[in-house]
């Protein structure tokens, strides 16, 4: 089992990491655009389209990131009273309650989402330039798979630790 953990935790800080390199030519593609735009009065018809898919591929690679960092998000008014066992039990329901009911919904409709887009062939109407909806459907769809995959993998530790006691 731990190294199934181990697997999932490389996989996820792989495509955090990738996510990042993402960014950095989301930022060069708008800061083109912008230089383009402003110097040359000659926007580009394509940095807007590239723009929200390469942004929407990075949040969806990246979450599986931050869920093995436990980087998102949290109310902690009750949850930082709470002792270390209390803290996984609590984590345990909001897995099973919130999480994972969410999460298998959210990845069935994007798989649908993205394998409608491949099937029929969906090109973006935002620009001339029609670019194919897939590549960018398919990375978000695999975002959020291995968002559950890392979830299962916190879910399973935080379940021990809450069973066991100890650390999280």
């Amino acid at each position: 089992m731990e190294k199934f953990f181990a697997v999932i935790d490389r996989i996820s800080e792989w495509m955090g990491k990738l996510a990042s390199f993402m960014m950095a030519g989301l930022v060069f593609a708008i800061c083109y655009d912008v230089f383009m735009r402003y110097v040359f009065s000659k926007p580009t018809y394509w940095a807007f389209e590239l723009t929200y898919m390469v942004y929407g591929a990075y949040s969806a690679m990246g979450v599986a990131y931050c869920l093995l960092l436990n980087s998102h998000v949290r109310m902690d008014m009750l949850y930082s009273k709470l002792s270390d066992r209390g803290k996984a039990w609590m984590d345990v329901v909001g897995y099973v309650l919130l999480f994972f009911p969410f999460m298998i919904v959210l990845t069935y409709k994007c798989g649908d989402h993205a394998y409608w887009a491949w099937a029929s062939g969906e090109g973006s109407s935002v620009s001339v330039w029609r670019p194919q909806l897939w590549p960018f459907k398919f990375a978000i769809m695999l975002g959020f798979i291995m968002l559950i995959l890392q979830g299962i993998v916190n879910f399973l530790k935080t379940l021990g630790v809450a069973v066991k006691g100890g650390r999280q």
